[in-house]
């Protein structure tokens, strides 16, 4: 990937999931304003295996979705995040005896066709340190850029659904994110990170047009808030 660009206050994301595709324009925080305000916001569903396990089948339909959306809202320009939830991403919590790990004792083999990474969550009742690991073929990856080369699209950032769901989930407590804290909604929530943020918490840091149905599209919409949050959160 190239040099992720300073902070901007206008961002496109994509959200690629088994069975959607989500997209959304939103504008950051004024002095007016403290909120993040969507301006555009759909989420069409993939039914004819456009996407299988993350694999672009429909490169076609993919990219005359996107261009839609860009070309009606007037954002060819605008610079794009996008996220990645499917089985074509390998995601587990695993514990280790500190927080700080070196890379070699997480036992991944080192491999060219591999990317990996990982982030510190919490410590748990046993006093082990819980990350949140993931894995993902670097020739999956190969395709979104390539995607992003053949539309014309100013890709600055790729990340996983969960990466940027727990980036909005420390957006919303602020100065006031606390470890522990997060240590105790994981427990409570068997490691969901999606059911870590509500409708009402959603609601503090989001502003949506009335035609949009905040409880029904909770999960794409913290994704969004994150994507948007961090545009420096990457693979």
């Amino acid at each position: 990937m190239w040099p992720i660009p300073t902070l901007e206050h206008d961002l496109i994301t994509i959200s690629f999931l088994p069975h959607n595709l989500v997209l959304c324009w939103m504008t950051g925080n004024t002095k007016h304003n403290n909120k993040l305000t969507v301006n555009a916001y759909e989420r069409h569903e993939l039914n004819n295996l456009e996407l299988a396990h993350l694999v672009i089948f429909n490169p076609t339909r993919v990219k005359q979705i996107i261009h839609k959306f860009l070309s009606t809202h007037k954002k060819e320009n605008a610079f794009i995040t996008v996220s990645l939830n499917g089985l074509g991403v390998s995601e587990q919590f695993i514990t280790m005896p500190t927080s700080t790990p070196k890379t070699s004792e997480f036992k991944i083999e080192h491999s060219s066709n591999l990317l990996w990474g990982y982030r510190f969550m919490y410590q748990n009742d046993n006093g082990e340190f819980v990350f949140y690991l993931y894995k993902i073929p670097r020739s999956l990856l190969l395709q979104y850029e390539l995607l992003a080369i053949a539309s014309k699209l100013n890709l600055i950032n790729i990340t996983t659904q969960n990466m940027a769901l727990l980036n909005t989930y420390k957006t919303i407590f602020g100065s006031a994110f606390r470890h522990s804290q997060l240590a105790i909604d994981m427990m409570r929530h068997n490691n969901s990170i999606e059911s870590l943020i509500s409708t009402d918490i959603l609601k503090k840091i989001i502003s949506t047009s009335s035609t949009i149905n905040l409880a029904h599209e909770l999960p794409y919409l913290a994704t969004v808030c994150g994507l948007f949050n961090d545009q420096g959160l990457r693979l």
